[in-house]
């Protein structure tokens, strides 16, 4: 009986310790996911006629208000429907608790492309992943924008 009712606090206490630390977890990933979400503006477009090409920015600056250290991890992409054209260019920040950072990521689309995703013809992916607690908990999710809106 004695062991029985040691096995049933320790496993009592592992389950406390457990819910406590999936709350930690959570509040870490919610605390920098409304900083590392694109806000609904515009992405800058800057056009090289010389090249052809023009270069999207995605400029963002997540904060880590939470308790544990995360890895935020952004990719900005670009793919035409017919498969003609697909880019993609991705970044990860290290955020201790408490600490906020400048990120900015771009891709090259040329002109044509860009014209083809205006018109309906592609779709525009922001990929943000949020990991912490040595990356065994995360957080995936994907912003798409298609084209013509």
């Amino acid at each position: 009986m004695k062991a029985s009712r040691v096995l049933g606090i320790v496993i009592l206490i592992l389950e406390v310790a457990s819910l406590g630390l999936f709350l930690i977890c959570g509040q870490t990933i919610f605390s920098i996911m409304g900083t590392a979400t694109p806000g609904g503006g515009e992405l800058p477009v800057v056009e090289d006629p010389q090249s052809q090409t023009a270069i999207l920015t995605f400029t963002f600056t997540p904060r880590n208000t939470g308790m544990l250290t995360a890895n935020v991890e952004v990719g900005l992409g670009l793919t035409m429907n017919d498969g003609s054209f697909e880019t993609m260019n991705k970044t990860t920040a290290n955020l201790k608790p408490g600490v906020g950072r400048n990120v900015s990521l771009s891709i090259r689309v040329p002109l044509e492309a860009l014209r083809e995703y205006s018109n309906a013809g592609g779709t525009l992916d922001i990929f943000t992943s949020i990991k912490t607690l040595y990356d065994i908990i995360r957080l995936d999710y994907i912003v798409k924008s298609e084209g013509g809106n």
